[in-house]
């Protein structure tokens, strides 16, 4: 028989919190980032009809508030919540230097 060495990351796992973080261990630290991104994506095309800008602006900042509760549960580290905050300052740039045009 074939002894396989595998890791149970579920072994030492007493909290709510602790199970949660689960995800981050097998991913180094990727699941919830990625969670949020699939997130934003989803919110972004719900808000088309609205236009590209404001469905862009409003995606960032929902999920810019929800990583801030993860990052609280220390789930998400602060540097990657910043991938969103630059994503608002852009289209705030992009709609002042629009309405400068007009």
């Amino acid at each position: 028989m074939v002894d396989v060495n595998m890791t149970n990351h579920f072994e030492n796992v007493t909290t709510l919190k602790e199970m949660f973080n689960v995800p981050n261990l097998v991913t180094s630290n990727f699941a919830w980032i990625g969670l949020l991104m699939m997130m934003q994506v989803i919110i972004f095309i719900s808000f088309l009809p609205w236009g590209a800008v404001a469905a862009g602006l409003s995606s960032a900042f929902i999920v810019l508030i929800v990583g801030l509760f993860l990052t609280y549960l220390e789930w998400v580290a602060w540097e990657h919540l910043m991938i969103f905050l630059g994503q608002i300052l852009f289209l705030i740039i992009y709609i002042t230097w629009q309405d400068r045009k007009s």
